[in-house]
Order: C-alpha cells, then structure tokens, then sequence
C-alpha cells in the first residue's frame, strides 16, 4: 500500500503484523529454510520496504501468532482490542475477509477479528476501516508514474516472496491502470471502505461478481495456504502456539 502520502503528511503510520510468513515458500524443498531462520530474513525485508516510506523500525510491530494459523477466537480478540485501544487509529488497512482475492486463512482471519471488535464497540470509538485485496472495491487511491516506481521498489524487497510475486506483477500494473481511469489518475489501487454505521449498511452490499467469486472459486483454491514441515508443526504444539 502507499504509506508515502500519509507519511510525507507527518502523520503517524504503524505496521502491525499477525505473523513473519515463517512458513510461506512453496513445497518441501524449502522446509531447510522455513521456521526461525525465514522468520528473521522476512522480519528484515518488511522493515526495509516500509523505510522507503520513511516509517522507522519501531514503527513495526508482530503479533507473533503461527504463519497460516492465525485463529479468530477470544484470545485473537482481546489482543487486538487492547492494541487497538493503545495506539487509537483514525484509520485502519486491513486484509479482505470475506470477498477477496486473496483467499488465505491468515489474511481472513485478520480482517474478520478487525471487524469484529470495531462493530462490537470494544474499543470505545469507530475509526475509518478499509479492506485492501478486495473483489468489491468502493474506494480508489490514485498514484502517478513515480507511486508505480515505488511500488516496484517495494516489490524487491521481498526477495523471499518472489515466487508468489512475480505472478503478480504481471497483472498489477494494468489493473492499477484501468482503476486510474476511476479517479482520473494514472494509476490507482483499490480498498473496500466499511461503512459501520445502520443507516450506511446498504453500502457495505457487495459486488455480484465478488459473491460469486467468493462462493463457487475461492473455496476450492488452496495454493495460497503454505506447506508445513511436521517437525515444526509438532513443535508449535508442544509449545501451543499453534491455533488449531
């Protein structure tokens, strides 16, 4: 996403991350390198692609939850709720839930508790909520040749995710193209704004093509969902990290 605008603004952005994608290369040839060690190299790789948005380490912060098991339960819950109340956004970036085009167990999770303890009222004050990765986009970011440049840059960061990324590439640039055209910008990136309050619930009715999509494809998709050596598998038991 494109911190830059909202940093160079000065005000305060902070990433919050459910887990370090310790387990997210495809296949077992890589179980060598996942756990601890890929952990470390992604924590590194974030931090170097939310610098050149000007956002300082310590902006950075990880929840610490197992990659591809983040559950959504009362402990989830509770975390966020006390962390949200901590820190107060205006504003929150959260992945998809429900009509997404990214269909992985950790990013519905995330969107699903996010919602959950805004809608409840736990937190004792609503901030603007909008879903990124999302198949019923209402709200278009626009950005210029120079945003596009960046988000390249910010692509090669993640040096570890490249197998997943480069497949994306090859259709990010010209949907951002054809979003532009919404807004009247060269670019633009889409977000699905949440509207909380009743007499704003009718806007929160999603695209006919996002429900389709949703029920007859997403559910029989499973190459986003990463492979688990068992040794760290049991590991993660033993020490009930693991949220199953």
């Amino acid at each position: 996403m494109h911190y830059l605008a909202i940093s160079k603004r000065k005000h305060d952005v902070i990433v919050a991350s459910i887990t370090k994608g310790e387990f997210g290369l495809p296949g077992q040839v890589y179980n060598k390198f996942k756990g601890a060690l890929l952990a470390r190299v992604r924590e590194r790789e974030l931090a170097a692609a939310i610098s050149l948005h000007g956002i300082p380490a310590d902006k950075l912060i990880f929840f610490g939850y197992v990659d591809g098991f983040v559950p959504f339960n009362r402990d989830i819950v509770g975390k966020m709720t006390a962390y949200i109340k901590a820190e107060r956004p205006d504003i929150i970036f959260a992945p998809e839930p429900m009509y997404t085009y990214y269909p992985h167990n950790d990013h519905t999770n995330t969107g699903r508790v996010i919602f959950h303890v805004i809608n409840k009222g736990n937190i004792g004050y609503t901030p603007k909520l909008y879903y990124y990765s999302s198949l019923s986009a209402n709200f278009f970011f626009g950005f210029d040749k120079a945003g596009m440049a960046l988000t390249e840059k910010l692509l090669a960061c993640h040096k570890t995710q490249f197998w997943l990324l480069n497949r994306i590439k090859l259709v990010y640039k010209p949907i951002a193209a054809l979003f532009g055209m919404k807004v009247h910008w060269k670019y633009a990136e889409p977000f699905r704004q949440v509207y909380m309050r009743k007499e704003n619930a009718r806007k929160n009715t999603p695209r006919f093509f996002a429900r389709v999509m949703s029920y007859w494809f997403w559910r029989h998709l499973s190459m986003f969902y990463a492979q688990y050596p068992a040794e760290e598998l049991e590991r993660a038991k033993k020490e009930k990290t693991l949220a199953i």
